[in-house]
């Protein structure tokens, strides 16, 4: 089991990998720098994470172990050596490896001395700086090249941490960083980071470009860190980075804020340089960052005419990029083009739900949903979600909730039994989220499919974090009797999920004594435990260094 990521990791890779081999179009290593990539690094940025490679002591630890480390973090560490290997060497190695070790058991070095062998690399060295020690660094570009005129940049690598918090022997990590360099749409340069300051050459990348992309195509799992002037530069004109470089960008520069690395008004001004932005996964990325500091500005800062402010400068962006694509699906329309619709729409519903004509539309097509929940053409599964949950919340009435619990009734599709969990957990109510909790704790709710209401619930709003942790406490045992004695794996995201509302740290204290206080239980859902409480502290911290920005604004969003 200690190297469970192997087998997990390589088949998290491989599936994207021959995926896109057969469907290029589909562009799935953009989807995957955006799901995976990005799950690896938020749990990664916690102390609470652990390496790939982790000793199994006893059978009851493996459950923990089947999370986004071992998987996407794995899955990333793959890709990051197909890109430094190239595909004939990657392919050599695992020809040698498999030829080597058939019919016969295997470690991890194994292959690492399969693919040196390949490659006349020592891929080993390399590897095991990412595979034995939880964590990924950031890498710090010290200055500008652009305003120096050197071919030269110097860059520094430290450990990264999602709340930007240092202690002593932090500074002792490092890693063997393959910095990949491009001022275009791939990588043209290849250099390797290996201490925690070092002088790196651009050569030729810089020579007729406006700006330096580091980890150009988002094949190594980090975080870059620019000087402003970099950061403007790229903002000006994103479309000249690859889809993979956009969302890195985007994704890099919420985590830095976060950290306390960056200053929010500077992911601010980064964001509004996506008016022109039309592809669907950098959409969806754009979602999670809104969605961050939205929770942030809402839950945490609690100033009515900022929040009124950000919802409104998200609602003209994400309305005018739908207002585009339309609700309707056209015999033109790709698979991207589909997957842009529903990422639109599903920021539509949280940012534009009082818009009265986006209400009204809304309104006639659930109505066509719920005469026949059943018929695939009366409400696209595209769009779904979105409109159940734009009624939902724009009526909040007792008639719209019991249309929705009959409606999921009546639905043979799990997917659509999905989507109307989505909606009942907007209730805009305390009264209907408490009556939502409770139903789903009924026969009429399958328990494979109980965490889905409550995930939702807990992220509507302050209340809606605060009912759900009160039901986690309240109905604890039916809980467990209904997830906890069939699937450890599910009901550790019942842990997640009652803090998922929180972003103070008296409450992740409050959800950590909980938890601590289910005896036996409490050993088996630590690392996930864990992870839930600092994240709540990490988001705690972003809040008060918010509220110093001038991000924290109103005017910030105008």
């Amino acid at each position: 089991w200690d190297d469970l990521w192997l087998n997990e990791g390589f088949a998290n890779w491989m599936q994207t990998f021959v995926s896109d081999k057969l469907h290029p179009e589909w562009n799935l290593w953009e989807a995957y720098v955006g799901m995976e990539q990005q799950n690896a690094l938020s749990l990664d940025a916690l102390r609470s994470s652990h390496p790939i490679q982790v000793p199994i002591k006893k059978a009851q630890e493996v459950e923990e172990v089947f999370d986004a480390i071992s998987y996407c973090k794995g899955g990333s560490v793959v890709r990051m050596i197909y890109a430094v290997l190239g595909e004939e060497n990657f392919q050599k190695g695992l020809q040698i490896y498999f030829k080597r070790h058939a019919y016969s058991n295997t470690e991890t070095t194994d292959l690492w001395k399969a693919w040196s062998e390949a490659s006349g690399k020592d891929i080993e060295s390399m590897m095991t700086s990412w595979t034995s020690q939880m964590g990924f660094p950031v890498v710090k570009v010290a200055s500008d090249p652009f305003e120096g005129g050197s071919k030269e940049i110097e860059v520094t690598q430290s450990w990264f941490l999602a709340d930007g918090s240092k202690q002593a022997g932090d500074e002792d990590k490092k890693w063997v960083v393959p910095l990949l360099m491009g001022s275009g749409k791939k990588a043209t340069k290849t250099e390797f980071v290996e201490t925690p300051t070092a002088k790196v050459n651009c050569g030729d990348v810089l020579n007729g470009s406006s700006f330096l992309k580091l980890n150009c195509g988002q094949h190594v799992p980090i975080r870059v860190q620019y000087p402003s002037s970099m950061l403007k530069r790229f903002s000006s004109d994103l479309n000249a980075l690859a889809a993979e470089d956009r969302i890195g960008l985007l994704s890099d520069t919420f985590a830095l804020t976060k950290a306390g690395a960056i200053d929010p008004i500077e992911l601010a001004t980064l964001l509004k340089g996506f008016t022109a932005e039309s592809n669907d996964k950098v959409w969806a990325e754009l979602g999670a960052v809104f969605g961050g500091v939205g929770k942030i500005i809402q839950l945490g800062i609690g100033d009515d005419s900022l929040s009124e402010a950000f919802v409104s400068f998200a609602g003209k962006l994400f309305g005018a990029a739908f207002a585009q694509v339309g609700w309707d699906t056209k015999a033109s329309d790709d698979d991207n083009t589909k997957k842009l619709r529903s990422n639109l729409i599903s920021c539509v519903a949280k940012y534009c739900y009082k818009d009265k004509e986006v209400v009204a539309e809304a309104k006639k097509r659930f109505q066509a949903f719920i005469a026949d929940p059943n018929d695939p053409a009366a409400l696209s599964a595209d769009i779904r979600t979105a409109v159940l949950s734009i009624v939902m919340k724009a009526e909040g009435s007792q008639a719209v909730f019991d249309q929705l619990i009959a409606a999921h009734n009546e639905a043979k599709d799990g997917t659509v039994r999905i989507s109307i969990y989505g909606a009942l957990g907007e209730a805009p109510t305390l009264a209907l989220k408490q009556k939502a909790l409770q139903w789903c704790l009924t026969d009429e709710v399958r328990s494979q499919d109980l965490i889905y209401l409550p995930r939702e619930v807990a992220t509507s709003g302050k209340e809606g974090g605060q009912a759900v942790f009160d039901w986690v406490k309240t109905e604890f045992d039916a809980i467990y009797a209904r997830l906890g004695t069939t699937s450890m794996i599910l009901f550790q995201h019942m842990v997640r999920i009652s803090g998922a509302g929180f972003v103070t740290a008296d409450k992740a204290d409050e959800v950590a004594a909980f938890w601590k206080g289910r005896n036996k239980l409490a050993a088996m859902v630590e690392k996930t435990l864990g992870q839930t409480v600092e994240g709540i502290k990490s988001t705690s911290a972003f809040v008060d260094r918010f509220k110093k920005s001038p991000a924290a604004s109103a005017s910030a969003w105008a």
